[in-house]
């Protein structure tokens, strides 16, 4: 294959991931992180042009094109379904994330705007592994194994003499496909280990409150050691002996 259709290839596989996730997103079975898509749809912008100022081969560019226009779907999906609530560390990274964007223009150099630009989306990633780590039932596995794909298949688009910088690009995005997908499986371990231990203080639980009924039981049918020796003990009945009565030791028993 031609670097062209390999680059063409890696864009179609990374936007073809995006289709779960905008379905899952709308349907609000996965709960993606605002923060971290607004980051990404202005970085990726950046990212764009810088790749585009190194003069890298147009198949090249397929793959931030087209996750531009993916980034640019999700977010306008997140906007319409509503509901965003930044915390302080959210803010935060925005903050950072526009005080890297905002430096772009003044690094003359394309390989620092690049750097700055994988920075950025490395705090992105940040919000979206901690997020699938915490609830790996929320996250669209699906997209990431497409984005790792599509990392992997963008090398060869770059052919054998494009500058060293410009594998930077594919290589980050195989390791943050990568991340998420190894953060939501030990999420995954770790919720089951959860979950084993519940069942198990459940179990015993059960145990010790049927043990308890049963010693309620017993006390309330048999009674107790103190109350035993108040009780009235019967005179221990022998046979008559010798020339008694019957009469006699009936009444001696008595």
């Amino acid at each position: 294959m031609s670097p062209e259709a390999w680059g063409l290839l890696a864009g179609l596989t990374g936007l073809a991931g995006y289709v779960p996730y905008l379905r899952d997103a709308w349907r609000r079975t996965s709960d993606p992180d605002p923060a971290a898509w607004l980051i990404w749809t202005v970085e990726y912008s950046v990212l764009l042009a810088t790749q585009a100022a190194q003069q890298a081969p147009w198949a090249a560019l397929w793959l931030a094109a087209l996750q531009l226009a993916g980034t640019v779907a999700v977010f306008v999906v997140l906007a319409a379904r509503g509901g965003w609530r930044f915390g302080a560390g959210r803010w935060i990274l925005l903050g950072c994330g526009a005080a890297g964007m905002a430096v772009w223009p003044f690094a003359h150099a394309p390989g620092v705007a690049m750097c700055l630009a994988l920075a950025v989306e490395g705090a992105g990633m940040i919000l979206v592994m901690v997020g699938a780590y915490r609830r790996p039932d929320k996250e669209t596995l699906l997209t990431w194994e497409a984005f790792t794909a599509a990392g992997l298949l963008d090398l060869p688009a770059l052919g054998t003499h494009a500058p060293w910088l410009l594998y930077a690009y594919p290589a980050f995005f195989v390791v943050m496909g990568s991340g998420v997908l190894l953060a939501a499986a030990l999420g995954a371990v770790h919720a089951a280990r959860i979950h084993a231990a519940q069942i198990q203080a459940a179990r015993m639980h059960a145990e010790w409150m049927r043990a308890a009924r049963m010693s309620a039981q017993r006390q309330r049918y048999y009674p107790r050691d103190g109350e035993r020796s108040r009780l009235p003990t019967r005179a221990a009945v022998r046979p008559p002996r010798g020339r008694e009565r019957p009469e006699q030791y009936r009444e001696r028993a008595r």
